[in-house]
Order: C-alpha cells, then sequence, then structure tokens
C-alpha cells in the first residue's frame, strides 16, 4: 500500500466494514427466501479493487492479477439447506457483532489520529 496514509487506510477499512454490514443484513433480510445464497466481502478483494492497477513495465514482469468482477463479494455455495438457502442465522448476527465492533474500533482510531493532529499543529504554533 505504497503512498497510503493513516487516515485514508482507516476510511478504506471503515468503507469495507459499512460495505460487509450490507451484504450481512442482506443475508439476513434473506434468511428464509428459497435459493438464497449468502453472501460475504473480502476485504482483500475490495481493496485491490479500489488500489490502482499494477503496470507491468517490463516484458519479463509477472502480470497483475485480474480484478474479480463481484468485487470481493463471495456466495457460500456449501452450506445450503434443503430449501437452497444458505443462510446460517446465528453466523450471520455474529458476523454483526464483529462489523459493529471493529466498527466503532475504527471510529476510535480515527479520533484519536485526529486529536494527535491537532495537537501537533498547535505544538508548532506555539
Amino acid at each position: 500500500m505504497d503512498g497510503i496514509n493513516l487516515s485514508q487506510a482507516l476510511r478504506h477499512r471503515m468503507d469495507y466494514l459499512i460495505t460487509r454490514q450490507g451484504v450481512v443484513s442482506g443475508n439476513v433480510a434473506n434468511a428464509s427466501t428459497p435459493n438464497y445464497l449468502a453472501r460475504d466481502v473480502d476485504f482483500d478483494s475490495l481493496l485491490s479493487k479500489k488500489m490502482a492497477p499494477m503496470k507491468q513495465t517490463d516484458a519479463q514482469h509477472m502480470p497483475g492479477k485480474a480484478q474479480s468482477a463481484l468485487g470481493g463479494v463471495t456466495v457460500d455455495k456449501v452450506n445450503i439447506r434443503h430449501d437452497g438457502n444458505s443462510v446460517k442465522l446465528d453466523e450471520e448476527m455474529l458476523k454483526l457483532q464483529e462489523i459493529q465492533m471493529n466498527y466503532r474500533l475504527m471510529t476510535q482510531l480515527k479520533a484519536k489520529h485526529a486529536s494527535m493532529q491537532r495537537m501537533a499543529v498547535s505544538s508548532n504554533n506555539r
């Protein structure tokens, strides 16, 4: 992640958490929908989609990986019930709790980072 600062990293992580919460909430909403397959979001895939693609500047360099059209969204095709649905409500609720805890942590880190920046600016003005 060349050239990315802490503020950008926190913003990317918060964007991921917001996206993941939407996907997991959709799973909960469709828990009784026949043939609905549970979805989740992979942070690394989502982040790599937001970053600029690597250029191959020499013929001997390895080419970059092709980006997925799904943009980091994975589908659970393993745990399918008799009605074709793969949502496990207990797992989805745990994911939502994990997302909430991580988002709270990111907001605290962002507030602490802003506080440290204000302190650095105010100490330079003295």
